[in-house]
């Protein structure tokens, strides 16, 4: 008797195991047909305009050659101009979508997130230099370690860095301060741009939403998926004043030693509106 409630009772386990792995398969097959089903969307949503454009253009220099008075040579420029920054901008979107699409890369490293931001701020810096914007940065003089997918981190803190001189004002700052508390290392970029409303705040990661003129929609985006692949988080924060805040917060690695005295209302680069 006992040995059949046995069988039984294993029998209810196993039958209750393949349905739950059947019921996963089946989420994961739903998230991947919706998740192909957004990613054509977008390419949709994205592609459709710069085409029309595109397409326009190309009637307008076939027009332009066959004029009876002659071709304007200063008219083809502009026309080939247009036709050339038209198709950056969707190169420049496929290859956003081709690294969205892919799962991350490469292994989990430990990395110095002080020192990768110095580099990605030096890279930037010509942008920066072009658009008079300052970049200004508070960093430990110690190394911030962290576990992190580098490439895909690295990338991330370039397109916060870039929406943050974006939205600069000519002759401003742009400030980049990092500090340790409580096992975490919280990055804050700063800029006195026009800043967000709270609805903003909420949208600001999806994808497609962008308030500046030519954007993509995709930068903030790519950027949150990055750093939660890395176990970080991203947000977006009011600055006192005027201009926006966001905060990254990513795991220090485990072996680090805090100094007691770090703490969100100690650390000597604590903003005051954080």
């Amino acid at each position: 008797m006992i040995t059949l409630a046995f069988l039984i009772c294993a029998g209810v386990v196993v039958w209750l195991l393949h349905r739950e792995s059947r019921r996963e398969a089946m989420r994961r097959a739903q998230e991947h047909l919706t998740f192909s089903g957004v990613m054509a969307n977008g390419i949709a949503h994205d592609f459709r305009n710069p085409m029309s454009s595109l397409h326009l253009d190309i009637q307008m220099l076939g027009r332009e050659t066959k004029r009876e008075q002659g071709m304007r040579p200063e008219r083809i420029a502009e026309l080939t101009t247009r036709v050339q920054k038209t198709l950056a901008r969707m190169d420049k979107v496929f290859k956003e979508f081709l690294y969205l699409s892919r799962p991350p890369s490469g292994h989990m490293e430990r990395v110095d997130l002080a020192q990768m931001i110095r580099d990605c701020v030096e890279m930037l810096t010509p942008r920066l230099e072009r658009a008079t914007v300052t970049p200004h940065l508070v960093l430990p003089s110690r190394e911030v370690p962290v576990v992190v997918f580098s490439s895909g981190l690295r990338r991330a803190l370039t397109n916060v860095l870039i929406n943050a001189e974006q939205f600069s004002p000519p002759q401003e700052t742009l400030e980049v301060r990092l500090t340790m508390s409580r096992g975490r290392a919280i990055l804050d970029v700063l800029d006195r741009g026009p800043g967000l409303t709270p609805r903003e705040r909420q949208r600001v990661f999806d994808m497609f939403v962008t308030a500046r003129p030519g954007g993509t929609g995709l930068g903030l985006f790519l950027a949150r998926a990055a750093i939660h692949r890395s176990n970080g988080t991203i947000e977006a924060r009011p600055r006192e004043g005027k201009g926006a805040c966001f905060r990254i917060t990513l795991p220090l690695a485990s072996d680090i030693a805090l100094p007691k005295t770090i703490t969100d209302e100690q650390s000597p680069n604590r903003r005051p509106d954080a």
